[in-house]
């Protein structure tokens, strides 16, 4: 990812509302993208978000936290939760649809904390 002009955010979901949480991250990424300049579908950022945020929820544990990384031709989105177990479950959409609108993603551990993250890069022509 290039380091000029790089836009860093980061989201904590509501403890008390890990599921409502989600729609205030996918607002989260709206704003986030408005602001950072990135050329690429903003709605596909959203739906990474929806997408990554809701399986935290659901499968993971603790806080989930989202992370964006972002300039006007790449961004990073990651999902940060306290499971200890990372590997992705099988057969689920949600996954298979960042695949499909990312550039690339995959499942890490960093610090004891299981991250989820996805990169896209806009188009160019």
């Amino acid at each position: 990812m290039a380091t000029s002009s790089l836009t860093e955010a980061v989201f904590s979901l509501p403890e008390n509302d890990r599921r409502g949480g989600v729609a205030l991250a996918r607002d989260f990424a709206r704003r986030t993208m408005a602001n950072c300049g990135y050329r690429g579908s903003h709605e596909d950022v959203v739906v990474i978000v929806n997408e990554l945020t809701t399986n935290a929820v659901c499968h993971g544990s603790g806080r989930p936290v989202v992370h964006i990384l972002a300039d006007q031709r790449e961004i990073l989105v990651e999902v940060v939760d306290d499971a200890t177990h990372i590997e992705p479950r099988a057969g689920g959409w949600g996954l298979r649809l960042v695949a499909t609108l990312g550039k690339c993603w995959g499942v890490a551990e960093r610090a004891g904390q299981k991250v989820v993250w996805c990169e896209l890069t806009a188009w160019t022509p």
